[in-house]
């Protein structure tokens, strides 16, 4: 019963849940109408905790696979090319910038590391960097670097 993947897993969103709310809760949690710093911790630990243990109290009923099976045919050069990819992608972010950075990323990605049709791929791949970009820094006022692109999005 042990060696269930999903009992293995819930427990331990359900520890980092639990931590996340006890974090929060350290912080100050304040009232409903001003709230402390620990407010949206508090409350986004107690949402862990309780979906974690819609995970775990299910597979510790039923059949669940064993944690060794999460493995089986895990195809670990493409783990590592993804892992490379974001680190290049994370580096040259302020250089490059968003949205040249992430077109870039997510078009390698989609042709190259999991392939799709490059009619989904290449309206996918500059679509959502854009849209992104927008809900960033338009709607919730978060800088994101422009790059190469500096004064086109200002």
């Amino acid at each position: 019963m042990l060696a269930k993947a999903q009992i293995w897993a819930g427990l331990f969103w359900l520890a980092i849940g639990a931590y996340v709310a006890w974090a929060g809760r350290d912080l100050g949690l304040g009232t409903l109408h001003e709230p402390g710093s620990g407010f949206a911790l508090f409350w986004i630990g107690l949402l862990m905790v309780a979906l974690s243990l819609l995970v775990t109290v299910p597979a510790a009923v039923r059949p669940s696979p064993s944690l060794a099976s999460l493995w089986d045919g895990v195809r670990w050069g493409r783990v590592l090319v993804v892992i490379g990819l974001l680190l290049v992608f994370g580096f040259g972010f302020e250089r490059v910038g968003f949205i040249p950075g992430a077109i870039a990323l997510l078009l390698v990605l989609m042709l190259f590391v999991d392939p799709v049709g490059w009619w989904k791929a290449v309206p996918v791949a500059i679509l959502a960097p854009i849209l992104v970009w927008l809900a960033m820094t338009k709607w919730l006022r978060i800088q994101l670097p422009a790059g190469l692109l500096a004064g086109w999005f200002d």
